[in-house]
């Protein structure tokens, strides 16, 4: 049966500075139809940066709980949310693509538990810029019980290849995550950069990891660690680390 009413009343993706707004969204059956006249927003984003999804929920829908659903073309699922329109009938959600391929971003909607809508709301490309730069750092930081160690190299060469390593130990939970390989490095100035590789989980398994850090100054004062590992097939997040350090040293060396 065709719906009356449009589930949302508009979407909008935020990244960095970037934001892109669709709306109102109409059609899309109930009991798990199809996505009817929905016009999904497509967007551009860097990897492994967070995104914050934003909907607004059509007041006269009925709809009382939304379930969001991130999947690769393939439709293998890499994350799934299930969200509470607030009093402003919005509902949001922080995510980060994990790697540079496509998402299909579906919402489902219900009104006292049956299934009453089902759109595609979204269409995102997570890329990542060329790589350059050389970041180093390694430090400590104080756990309650036991500390984080980690100590890393990555840098483009100037022959355009990429040499490093990083090593991470959480004491407190037994995890040691080493890499063996790095695969991209990106500073895009003298304060923040990233790179990418694959690693082993207490020297097992073959993992993809990110790394984002944050260079506040010398000798290490205030410098932030970001470490994310997830299964390289489907996306799904396995570890997901950020801390200023307690002690230690990140330096992006600018020329």
């Amino acid at each position: 049966m065709k719906r009356q009413l449009a589930l949302l009343a508009g979407i909008l993706i935020a990244a960095f500075s970037q934001a892109i707004a669709i709306g109102p969204i109409g059609g899309g059956g109930g009991n798990g139809g199809g996505d009817g006249d929905c016009v999904p927003v497509s967007a551009n984003l860097y990897v492994n940066e967070m995104v914050t999804m934003t909907s607004q929920v059509n007041p006269f829908s009925g709809i009382d709980e939304v379930h969001l659903e991130i999947l690769t073309v393939d439709e293998s699922m890499v994350a799934e949310f299930d969200l509470v329109p607030d009093v402003n009938g919005q509902v949001s959600v922080t995510w980060f693509p994990p790697v540079d391929q496509s998402y299909v971003i579906k919402a489902h909607g219900y009104s006292n538990g049956i299934e009453v809508s089902c759109e595609t709301v979204a269409l995102i490309q997570a890329v990542r810029p060329d790589s350059h730069g050389f970041i180093t750092g390694g430090g400590w930081y104080k756990q309650n019980v036991g500390k984080d160690t980690f100590g890393f190299v990555a840098q483009v060469l100037g022959n355009g290849n990429i040499k490093g390593n990083f090593e991470f130990q959480d004491h407190e939970n037994l995890f040691n995550f080493k890499s063996t390989s790095i695969d991209w490095v990106y500073s895009p100035d003298c304060v923040e950069g990233f790179f990418s590789g694959f690693c082993k989980l207490n020297g097992g398994g073959n993992y993809r990891f990110f790394v984002h850090v944050f260079d506040n100054g010398e000798p290490g004062n205030n410098d932030t660690l970001e470490f994310r590992v997830y299964d390289p097939v489907s996306g799904a997040l396995i570890y997901d680390y950020s801390q200023t350090l307690s002690h230690g040293n990140i330096q992006i060396h600018c020329r």
